[in-house]
């Protein structure tokens, strides 16, 4: 029996018609396809830091809320109102409920703003912290719009608004979501210009 790999190892002749059709590349241009999968690789690595990095930031920023013993007594302060799911007016509430609620949106709206301008990992979040957040908008959301009206600034809280538009309302179409993987963050949308 006659082995054809070595029949055509003993025919050099042979050897580079039989692959010239499949390569027919010069030198450079192989340098030339090296070099641009070798930036691909480079590019891939560097996105996944860049997202590794992102994710480890979120949850240590999530993990210092849940630590700090200020924010933990204001969220306990703030629980009774979000568990009765009815709209307040913050106003109306006493000096030391204020202040809660005052720092525990102040904190949602840091994360929102982190996750609006792709800073924060949006899925950690939305996994982790979804429910809280949709429900605290809710709460405060006529408070909200009184306090800008008062303060003569409707950027206040805007992100947060955002956020709750996205998770709640209205999320992203396909093409979108599309959008967003390829530039590695949300789309912003529409901001309301500071007076």
């Amino acid at each position: 029996m006659i082995d054809p790999v070595r029949n055509l190892i003993a025919q050099p002749s042979l050897a580079p018609a039989a692959i010239e059709p499949f390569l027919p590349l010069a030198p450079q241009d192989a340098v030339l396809i090296a070099a641009a999968l070798a930036t691909c690789g480079w590019l891939y690595t560097a996105r996944k830091a860049r997202s590794s990095a992102r994710k480890q930031h979120t949850i240590n920023v999530i993990m210092q809320g849940e630590f700090n013993d200020t924010f933990r007594a204001a969220e306990s302060v703030v629980a009774p109102h979000l568990n009765n799911g009815l709209p307040i007016d913050i106003a109306l509430l006493s000096a030391n409920e204020k202040k809660a609620f005052q720092l525990v949106l102040n904190r949602y709206e840091f994360l929102a703003a982190g996750i609006r301008n792709g800073d924060f990992d949006e899925r950690l979040v939305l996994d982790a912290l979804r429910g809280a957040t949709v429900t605290l908008y809710e709460v405060c959301e006529t408070s909200i719009y009184k306090q800008r009206d008062t303060r003569r600034r409707q950027t206040l809280y805007e992100h947060l608004e955002w956020l709750h538009t996205r998770w709640k309302k209205s999320p992203p179409k396909a093409v979108q979501r599309w959008l967003e993987v390829v530039l590695d963050r949300p789309l912003a949308g529409g901001r309301v210009k500071p007076d």
